[in-house]
Order: C-alpha cells, then structure tokens, then sequence
C-alpha cells in the first residue's frame, strides 16, 4: 500500500511567514510551523520565496471568502481578519514582498462585493489602518457613504 504524501498546511505555512515576512523568517521556523521534514518541505512547496508566495496566495483565498454581505458585514469580517496573525502576512509583507497581484485580487473582490471601488479601497485602507493600531474597520465604515452615492456637488473630478 502506497504511503500517504504529505502535504503543506497553508495556514501554518501563513502563520509562520506573519511577523518576519519572506526575509526575517528563517525557514527552520518555517518547518517547525508546517510539521514536514525540510527537504519534503521544499520538494512540495519549492523554495523560500515560493512558500511565501503560496503562503500569501492562501491567505487572500481565505480573506477573500469572507467577503459577503454590504458594507457593514464586510467591515466586520475585516475587523476579524486584521485580529488574526495571517492579517500582517497579507496587509504588509505581501506588499513589501512584491505580491501586489495577490492585494489586487482582495480589492476587485471587495468592489464585486460592494459594487464601489472607492468604497472597496477605503474598506481596504482602514483594515490596513487598524492593523497598524488605527480605529476598526467598521467605525470607519460607518463614516463611508453609500456605494452608490455620487461625489458631493461642486467638487472637481478628474
């Protein structure tokens, strides 16, 4: 009978890279987080920088299926999200780390959610905020006007 493979466990993998991000996380922590044997580790997942990135594609994966409802549950599944270590993962180190393909991807699904990308960009910049200590999500929220209000008269648009 043929021995079951091991795989990766994507949210270890995505807690481990949290606080040091590809660079400030060696990857002995990277192993220990996973629970696989380092060479398996690398032969399933490739090297550092890919198990970052796999790391952060299942990060935006898991965010982005929180995403349902209007603003104010939307803000609420932010605010959940920013509590979790994964949130500095996707929120900064993603960014630092070149996957702005994958933060592209958490903000068209945000605007397919609401149907506003300024709301959407704002829902996106106050989880940002508040993971760096700023107020939650959903206060913001609360000051946002509806997604389908247009800009107030008088001001200049591009």
């Amino acid at each position: 009978m043929p021995r079951r493979r091991a795989s990766i466990d994507t949210a270890a993998l995505a807690a481990a890279f949290a606080d040091g991000g590809l660079h400030g996380t060696p990857i002995e922590r990277v192993v220990e987080a996973v629970g696989v044997a380092k060479p398996t580790l690398y032969a399933r997942g490739g090297d550092k920088a890919e198990l970052f990135a796999l790391a952060v594609e299942a990060e935006v994966e898991r965010l982005i299926e929180r995403f349902e409802g209007g603003v104010p549950q939307l803000a609420a599944a932010l605010d959940a999200y920013v509590a979790t270590p994964a949130a500095r993962l996707v929120l900064v180190s993603a960014r630092l780390g070149g996957h702005d393909r994958a933060l592209r991807r958490i903000t068209i699904a945000l605007t397919a959610a609401v149907g506003d990308e300024r709301i959407a960009s704002a829902l996106l910049g106050a989880a940002w905020s508040a993971l760096h200590g700023g107020p939650p999500v959903t206060a913001v929220a609360r000051l946002l006007p509806p997604p389908d209000a247009a800009p107030p008269s008088g001001i200049w648009t591009a």
